[in-house]
This record gives C-alpha cells, sequence and structure tokens, in this order.
C-alpha cells in the first residue's frame, strides 16, 4: 500500500501543533499576559517611562488566533466560558502580584467587572482591558519604588518590635494606602537588615539598596506591549 504524502507544515499547523501540547488555562493566561512576559525579554521598550502601554495589531492577532486555537483546533476544545474567563483572570492577577504586595483593594475591586469578559476579550482581540491591569500594576511598582528609595533616607529603627510576612499569596489585599506604605517601609527595613547581618554599615547598605532599587525602576520602564 502506498503511504498517503504528509501536507507541508506550514506556520499556522506548526504552531497549532505546538500549542495542543500546552494546558488551555496556559494557553489563555500566556496570551492575555503577554506584557507580563515581556518584562523577562530583557528587550528595551522605546515607550518614554510613565507612558501608558496599548495593544498592537499583532498583539490582537495573537489573542484570537489563540482563542480558536483553545476553543477549536485544542483536543479538549475548552470553550472560553465565564467559568474558564474566571480562571484565566485570577491567574493573570496571580502572575503580576503573586505576593499580593502591589494592587490595593480598591484596584482589585474595580477590575471586577472583567472577571467573566476573559473569554470574549481573547476570542475579540479587544485587549483594553488586560492593558489597563498591567498599567495599574505598572503604575503601582514605580510607586513602591519611589516608596522605597524615600525610606532610604532614615536607618530604620531597628528597636521597633514588628514582624514582616514573606508569604502573601493568601493574604487579603492591601485595604488600605497605610497599610501598602507600611508593607513596602517594612521591606525596606528587612532588605536593610539583612545587609547589615552581614556586616556592613547603614551606609553601606543604604548605597546598595539605591542601586538596586534603581535598577527595578530601569527594568520596569523598559517593558514594552510585546
Amino acid at each position: 500500500m502506498t503511504p498517503t504524502p504528509k501536507k507541508p507544515a506550514t506556520p499556522r499547523r506548526r504552531l497549532y501543533a505546538r500549542l495542543a501540547v500546552v494546558v488551555p488555562t496556559l494557553i489563555v493566561t500566556a496570551c492575555v499576559a503577554l506584557s507580563v512576559f515581556s518584562s523577562h525579554s530583557g528587550v528595551p521598550s522605546a515607550h518614554a517611562a510613565g507612558t501608558a502601554l496599548a495593544p498592537s495589531e499583532r498583539n490582537r492577532k495573537v489573542a484570537r488566533l489563540v482563542g480558536e486555537v483553545i476553543e477549536r483546533q485544542h483536543y479538549r476544545q475548552t470553550v472560553l466560558d465565564d467559568k474558564m474567563s474566571s480562571e484565566v483572570y485570577d491567574h493573570y492577577l496571580q502572575s503580576l502580584d503573586n505576593s499580593r504586595s502591589y494592587f490595593l483593594a480598591s484596584d482589585i475591586a474595580e477590575f471586577e467587572p472583567y472577571r467573566h469578559k476573559m473569554g470574549e476579550i481573547i476570542r475579540t482581540g479587544k485587549l483594553e482591558p488586560i492593558f489597563e491591569i498591567f498599567a495599574r500594576y505598572q503604575l503601582r511598582n514605580r510607586q513602591a519604588v519611589a516608596a522605597m528609595l524615600a525610606n532610604l533616607a532614615n536607618p530604620p529603627d531597628f528597636d521597633i518590635d514588628e514582624t514582616l510576612s514573606f508569604d502573601r499569596e493568601k493574604a487579603p489585599w492591601l485595604a488600605s494606602q497605610d497599610a501598602w506604605d507600611d508593607l513596602w517601609r517594612k521591606r525596606v527595613k528587612n532588605d536593610a537588615l539583612s545587609l547589615m547581618l552581614a556586616k556592613k554599615t547603614w551606609a553601606e547598605a543604604r548605597d546598595v539598596l539605591q542601586k538596586r532599587y534603581e535598577r527595578v525602576q530601569k527594568r520596569i520602564d523598559q517593558i514594552s506591549n510585546d
């Protein structure tokens, strides 16, 4: 019997083949978290610091293609319904702020109407809500760096009996600006304490931390919409 010749693998077919082995929820998250993954790429962006990012036509096409793959091409043919949308929404927030240290509870309340719209956002490529959430996260990042740098103005008071919880994945979102400020003050204090326990003076620790925080700021400003 003569074997049937295989059709040549087009770029689209190759993409489907690669995506077909990935769990649907992670595929969706890969689409809606385009801007998150770019922060690890090391690729500089031409946008000015503080300028809000916006989805490009290429981003929209990727979203629509991912939606098509999930609902029609993937072997599970997962429907982007309210349940899946809610899972994607939670996964996106977790990807951005797993330590629940940046977003305020008021931010999360503001984004809640998008919870059951993620499927529609992916399917249509109308990614503005995704970028809106990321813009707030980026703003909170900049504010955190500014707060940390400001806290370097004076040495921490190590005589105060207080604690800092590192595992905040299950913690409630920060309820107020005061709680947010206090968390970042404690983070600076902890960073300084770690360095001073390694035999550095406060002045030396402050210089190290200033450079560290400024590098964080630089990375924030290099993030692009891709």
